[in-house]
């Protein structure tokens, strides 16, 4: 049987999400390397650079989990990309548990919520505007709603074999 529309649309975005956070760490890169170098997501009415420089990009320090410099001390595109990764089992999850919609659902909602915090940072915090991040909250949002289209669907699934 063929997947369903919704989860080769989650595949897409999850593909999607990856390549855009690995582009987002090659930028984080050039920007630590290079003095005075501006990503072409720097534009005249937003500036993704001031936004990876902040300290909002390495949430785990500046929350003070970790220190600057250790191992755990990731930046936000590093921290996605296994969040993709997670979301590119989903296919393979939902065949093997009936549990796995729930579960996915569960993370979705953190994922979502986490980058509704993000946006306020982005918003009133640094008072900026950053094409990548919206790309990533847009794409985040996209996956999400895939996820609650399967989970509504295989509720639906599980009350019609109950009945029958």
């Amino acid at each position: 049987m063929a997947a369903p529309c919704r989860i080769l649309v989650l595949e897409l975005c999850v593909v999607l999400g990856i390549l855009l956070n690995v582009y987002t760490m090659h930028i984080e890169s050039q920007i630590g390397k290079i003095p005075g170098y501006q990503p072409a997501c720097d534009v005249g009415w937003a500036s993704c650079s001031k936004v990876f420089t902040s300290p909002w990009a390495h949430i785990l320090r500046h929350w003070g989990l970790v220190e600057q410099g250790s191992l755990f001390d990731l930046s936000l595109p590093q921290l996605a990309i296994p969040y993709f990764l997670l979301l590119m089992s989903y296919p393979v999850a939902r065949r093997k548990s009936s549990y796995a919609p729930s579960l996915f659902l569960g993370v979705g909602v953190c994922s979502i919520a986490f980058n509704i915090y993000l946006a306020c940072i982005l918003k009133f915090v640094l008072k900026e505007f950053c094409i990548i991040c919206a790309s990533t909250y847009v794409i985040n949002g996209t996956c999400f709603a895939c996820i609650v289209l399967d989970f509504m669907a295989s509720r639906r699934r599980d009350t019609g074999k109950k009945i029958a």
